[in-house]
């Protein structure tokens, strides 16, 4: 990664160039850097690029490219592990990454977290992962590799499903919704609850097959709260499998395919997005380890 991403337009009507990219849905974070770099914006005559000011006059038809750059790079400590990229483009990368990964570098695994791991493949760069899983959530995540592809993913419908075994046998609906508020359990770490004064959380979910202590499920994302499968299958009376945090029952467990799993049973499946640049409708898919 160079930090540098070009990107090309055709003016749509008479105006400044500001107005042009507004139209364009860049962001006014990103116009502001333009604004600052001399050479940033260009208009193109005879495939010639001439630099030109945000405010400066384009008129209808005219082509003008933009360079987005991320200053002030800070160097990120290399952790030499494996990180299997199932997709990259000059935009995001799309990452099936590991149980006992943790996607944040904060201060508990500090140096050996994704941002590390992606860091001894691209060398320096600005982090911008658009969605996270847990540190022993397995699965496929987005990370953005510019300003202008994180701000139009943060902002969009991405489509989430994963798989997970649950504790206990299932009674009820093998399809139905959970529409329960999560909120931080105050003075208790990382942990949530269903509380009325929390922010509001949606979970789609699809019973696949009951085994004997245990049954598979499938779920989908309306909201993307902390914890959130987590603690509303909990709420339900069914904790994922070696849950740590919100399965009491805790334990290692012989899995259908007759592996023993020690960290939570819950895997990102799949995950479905518009390509925030071009457009492409983009979908990929990842098999858990556990079933």
């Amino acid at each position: 990664m160079n930090g540098v991403r070009r990107l090309e337009y055709v003016a749509k009507f008479d105006g400044k160039a500001d107005d042009i990219l507004e139209a364009e849905g860049i962001s006014s974070t990103i116009r502001t850097g333009l604004r600052k770099r001399l050479g940033a914006i260009c208009k193109i005559t005879s495939e010639i690029e001439t630099p030109i000011r945000i405010i400066d006059y384009v008129s209808c038809g005219e082509r003008i490219c933009i360079y987005i750059q991320d200053d002030n790079i800070k160097p990120i400590p290399k952790w030499d592990v494996p990180v299997n990229i199932v997709y990259e483009d000059e935009d995001l990368a799309v990452i099936d990454k590991s149980a006992g990964m943790a996607v944040i570098p904060v201060k508990n695994h500090y140096g050996r977290s994704l941002a590390n791991a992606l860091a001894n493949v691209w060398t320096d760069f600005v982090y911008r992962p658009v969605n996270r899983l847990d540190r022993d959530t397995s699965g496929l995540m987005i990370v953005a590799k510019n300003q202008l592809s994180h701000s139009r993913l943060s902002s969009s419908h991405i489509e989430r499903e994963y798989v997970a075994l649950c504790e206990g046998h299932f009674c009820g609906d093998e399809v139905g919704l959970i529409d329960k508020p999560i909120k931080r359990i105050t003075g208790d770490g990382m942990k949530r609850c269903v509380a009325q004064d929390g922010d509001r959380a949606i979970t789609h979910y699809r019973v696949l097959n009951q085994y004997d202590e245990y049954f598979s499920c499938e779920f989908s994302l309306e909201t993307g709260r902390t914890h959130q499968i987590r603690v509303h299958i909990s709420y339900l009376g069914y904790p994922l499998c070696c849950d740590r945090l919100y399965n009491p029952n805790c334990r290692p467990i012989v899995c259908p395919n007759g592996k023993m799993l020690d960290r939570q049973a819950l895997h990102s499946k799949r995950i479905s997005f518009i390509h925030p640049i071009d457009g492409r409708k983009m979908e990929f898919f990842s098999s858990p380890e556990f079933i």
